[in-house]
């Protein structure tokens, strides 16, 4: 059975052979390390034996900013996702790359061409979602402010941004990804980023126009969300998600609860918290957690094991092959 295959049928909530794996690594100094002890990123997915990949594009980004510069101050955004430089009047008017470009789509072809059809991965393919491209256009703060004084022209600004995601979607699909996966960061700890009454009225509308783009084209359409989002995720099931990462349970969220809720509609993609177990290289609360997710969690399919997010400088390799030897165990079915 190949990776791809086995990951298809826990998404179809069918049981393959074991619970499909992947995993999430961060770069910099954890990835030296890893590249340091098995000659290449590659070599340490064969290690784990991993059953799906998750491909990003290349540029240019949804926004033209050098063309936008021209007209405006030079580019003033600062680093990390939610630096946008643009007022919500600015976002309405700037111009959009093409997503037809060749350069986005070539790193996703080469994944395709090693993962999919030399290692026999599924594709999973990064895709922009609502809110959280919005940060990188007018940032965080704004944009949480927009929504409640002007929630008509952030619909606009969303609506905006699932036009030019359906191209992209269109494209990655017709290449043979197999996954859209979109990334829309909702929750901090505890609590999502502004209220599950915004998040229907506002964010909702555009947000179900480009599942429902998905669905029509493929079975599959799986989210990725930092943070507390329990308050909608049976929202997104009617949405058409039908996978979600990573259920953070540092910040609130509960795996075992998601998997008797909503178990026959969501498949879980998740289950290694790298924040507050990994890092600790406690191997019994490491050993208790697998146990308690896959273990738990892995009747009926509908779960594929993977970190939280990207594992950090502050984690052992050791002590991630450790988690990955027990998920292969405890994951038999």
């Amino acid at each position: 059975m190949t990776g791809r295959e086995r990951v298809l049928m826990a998404l179809n909530h069918q049981e393959p052979d074991r619970v499909p794996r992947t995993i999430w690594v961060d770069g910099g100094e954890i990835m030296d390390r890893v590249v340091e002890r098995f000659g290449s990123y590659a070599a340490f997915l064969d290690e784990l034996d991993t059953d799906q990949f998750q491909a990003f594009p290349g540029p240019p980004g949804m926004v033209d900013w050098e063309a936008w510069s021209t007209e405006h101050e030079p580019d003033r955004r600062g680093p990390g996702l939610s630096q946008g430089a643009m007022s919500i009047d600015d976002a309405l008017e700037a111009p959009f790359t093409d997503p037809s470009a060749p350069s986005i789509y070539e790193p996703i072809q080469e994944a395709i061409e090693f993962h999919q059809r030399q290692k026999g991965r599924a594709i999973w393919v990064q895709t922009p979602g609502c809110f959280e491209t919005a940060n990188g256009i007018i940032g965080m703060e704004n944009q949480l402010m927009e929504m409640a004084l002007q929630p008509d022209k952030m619909q606009a600004l969303y609506r905006r941004q699932v036009e030019w995601s359906k191209g992209y979607i269109e494209a990655c699909l017709a290449l043979g990804v197999d996954v859209i996966h979109i990334s829309d960061d909702l929750g901090e700890n505890g609590r999502m980023l502004f209220s599950p009454s915004i998040f229907r009225s506002v964010v909702s509308p555009a947000m179900a126009e480009e599942a429902a783009f998905v669905r029509e084209r493929s079975p599959y359409l799986s989210l990725h969300s930092c943070g507390y989002f329990d308050d909608v995720v049976g929202d997104l099931a009617d949405m058409g998600f039908n996978c979600m990462h990573p259920f953070q349970e540092s910040a609130g969220m509960d795996i075992p609860s998601i998997k008797a809720r909503y178990g026959n509609r969501v498949t879980i993609y998740g289950g290694l918290d790298v924040r507050h177990t990994l890092p600790t290289g406690d191997r019994e609360r490491i050993r208790a957690e697998v146990e308690r997710v896959v273990g738990g969690c892995k009747q009926g399919g509908g779960l594929l094991y993977c970190s939280s997010h990207t594992v950090h400088k502050d984690c052992s390799i050791d002590d991630v092959l450790y988690a990955y030897e027990l998920a292969d165990r405890i994951g038999r079915y």
